[in-house]
């Protein structure tokens, strides 16, 4: 019995990394956002926040240089890690859960996404360069607050999975 229990709660940890890991990709995925136009993504908020900051001629004309290559490198992993995702979507949603199966297709999409993250440092890195000390100023506040929110978003989210949990079920509930 203690046997079971133990793979069972190996099993939620396992589903949990997973689910964090297609979290953390989609994160890396969102930085596509500054190419393509989208409002969100990236370590600088994308073209929002880009748009927030007052770039001047010279800082538009500099990123306009540098994202075609961003691009490329970003498109060329892309599609990859987009199966790779559903391969492990697939394997978390299976009726029969195949631990195996899951730490295969983690560690195959492991290299991935770590390609992923050095990319989008790398663009971060490069665009920071072109920024001012006040534009980076206010990339780093609107950061913070984005990330105070996120922690509030995160401690109602579980209060409120926590009340639910402990509510109990309605006696015409089917059982």
């Amino acid at each position: 019995m203690n046997t079971k229990i133990s793979k069972s709660r190996g099993a939620i940890v396992l589903i949990a990394a997973a689910i964090l890991a297609v979290s953390v990709i989609a994160g890396v995925h969102g930085v596509h956002a500054l190419g393509h136009g989208g409002s969100h993504g990236g370590g600088f908020g994308g073209l929002k926040m880009l748009m927030q900051l007052d770039l001047t001629d010279a800082q538009k004309a500099r990123i306009r240089d540098m994202l075609p290559a961003y691009r490329t490198a970003k498109d060329a992993r892309q599609d990859s890690l987009r199966t790779m995702r559903q391969q492990m979507r697939s394997l978390v949603e299976a009726e029969r859960f195949d631990e195996d199966a899951l730490r295969r297709a983690f560690r195959e999409m492991a290299p991935l996404m770590e390609d992923m993250a050095v990319l989008k440092a790398q663009f971060m890195h490069d665009l920071k360069a072109m920024l001012t000390a006040e534009q980076i100023a206010r990339v780093k506040a609107k950061h913070a607050r984005r990330e105070n929110r996120r922690d509030e978003h995160r401690r109602v989210r579980d209060s409120m999975l926590d009340t639910w949990l402990s509510t109990p079920a309605e006696s015409t509930s089917v059982q």
